[in-house]
């Protein structure tokens, strides 16, 4: 396809991400609600860590309302786009935040929601249908732009949150300050040349820095786009272009023109975690949870736990020994022997102490993992289906198949189950009172005349008096 052709798709495609034309229905509302309370849920899981309050002490804080934002979960204010990499930051630490599977293949919330709120509580009376809208857009731009890269480009080590997060960004903070539709194609080509995320760097701080990271660089290109900088024609879906040079693939006009039709936040592979590591062993966590509560089966009575995974999972859960939490959430038989020990899978299992210690250490030694290409697979190629049996020390066998990711689209948490993880999430930093009053007006966002107020509820100083 001509330089031409590639820029006239580029308008066109940026009117679509800029536009407020097309429908948001009342099933994508409500379920970008319940994605954004997720969201702030994870974010606020992570602010007392060493590393969040290690990297907010590098940046300076500031006093004027003027283009600053509230780092959540504390009263300091920063610029807003060093606010945007704090809450993105703790937003991806715990890796808790929500995960499309099957098009961006990324995480794609703790991007395109984290820059509409943080910008939104920079902006007077930004309304929770315009939040709402950002977000889906975002979410949208990653999807859509991923359906020209993936699978090839997570295969090939890109961290598909990050490289695809900063379009969501641009996207979800032009719509929060009014990027033009002109302006939006200078944006998307901008954040093309920010571009950036490597995988080998899964299971350290720079997996959420690099997340982080995106936000701002996203944020910082749709404000660059409005001061009136430029992009080249063509940086986006060109012959030296974004799409051909990460993912190798021709630019299809009908996955980027379709844009919101419908929205992919409703029926693609976007999952609200139920345990807090890499999706790709969730499948399995779940399949043994569910055999060893039905049949009450202790640790002591296992004497081998087998799991089948697609091909491409060794290459994504790579630390078959971890030497601490962070790299136990890429870890399978690390997820899988916390799972038997402790009969759940929760932040609390997520410690350096429990992935060392002799009873972790001695049940992954019974673990093995293995890969079934037959499994089955949706758009992206790649399986999330598990398949686990446990042979217990008594000869008999147990086995289970689970096919779909609990909290994906087939099987969304419910009402409940989501109060229940933004309650544990959240009950450390927010006082009490103020946790179910911060949910409920989280899950009714859209009734929300000026954002600044959701913040209110999750910026206060504790009465313990931290901040």
């Amino acid at each position: 396809m001509s330089e031409i052709a590639c820029a006239e798709i580029e308008d066109s495609f940026a009117a679509l991400v800029a536009g407020a034309a097309l429908e948001i229905s009342p099933e994508a509302e409500a379920t970008a609600a319940e994605h954004l309370t997720d969201l702030v849920g994870v974010a606020l899981a992570a602010v007392e860590e060493p590393a969040f309050r290690a990297l907010l002490r590098t940046y300076e804080p500031t006093h004027s309302g003027r283009n600053s934002a509230r780092v959540w979960g504390t009263q300091i204010r920063l610029p807003r786009r060093d606010a945007a990499l704090m809450n993105a930051f703790a937003g991806h630490f715990h890796d808790f935040d929500d995960d499309e599977t099957e098009l961006a293949m990324a995480h794609v919330t703790v991007t395109a929601a984290t820059a509409a709120l943080t910008t939104a509580d920079s902006v007077p009376g930004a309304t929770g249908k315009r939040l709402l809208r950002a977000y889906i857009h975002g979410v949208e731009t990653a999807t859509r732009l991923g359906r020209l890269i993936n699978p090839e480009h997570y295969r090939r080590g890109w961290h598909a949150s990050a490289t695809l997060g900063v379009f969501a960004a641009a996207a979800a903070s032009g719509h929060v300050i009014g990027v033009r539709a002109s302006e939006m194609r200078h944006a998307l080509g901008i954040a093309a040349s920010f571009a950036s995320g490597l995988r080998s760097n899964f299971g350290s701080d720079a997996k959420p820095l690099q997340v982080a990271s995106a936000v701002a660089q996203g944020m910082l290109a749709s404000e660059l786009a409005v001061a009136g900088l430029t992009s080249t024609p063509g940086s986006l879906l060109g012959p030296n272009g974004y799409t051909r040079l990460f993912g190798e693939q021709d630019v299809s006009v009908e996955a980027l023109l379709n844009f919101g039709a419908p929205f992919d936040l409703v029926g693609s592979g976007l999952t609200i975690k139920a345990f807090p590591c890499c999706t790709a062993a969730h499948t399995a966590v779940d399949a043994l949870l569910g055999m060893t509560t039905e049949s009450g089966v202790a640790p002591s009575q296992i004497d081998r736990v087998t799991c089948w995974v697609d091909p491409a999972v060794p290459n994504i859960l790579t630390r078959d020994r971890p030497g601490n939490a962070l790299e136990a959430k890429f870890s399978m038989p690390f997820c899988l022997a916390a799972a038997s020990i402790y009969g759940r899978l929760r932040l609390s299992e997520f410690k350096d102490e429990i992935v060392r210690s002799a009873a972790v250490q001695e049940m992954m030694n019974r673990i093995e993992v293995r890969t079934d290409s037959n499994l089955p697979k949706g758009p992206s190629g790649i399986s999330v289906s598990s398949r686990v049996r446990l042979k217990l020390r008594d000869g008999s066998q147990i086995e289970r198949f689970s096919e779909y990711v609990p909290g994906g689209p087939h099987r969304r948490l419910t009402h409940d189950q989501l109060r229940a993880k933004f309650n544990a999430c959240v009950v450390a930093v927010l006082d009490r009172e103020r946790v179910a009053a911060a949910f409920d007006s989280l899950l009714d966002v859209a009734e929300a005349k000026d954002c600044r107020s959701l913040l209110d509820l999750i910026c206060q100083r504790q009465t313990n008096g931290k901040s």
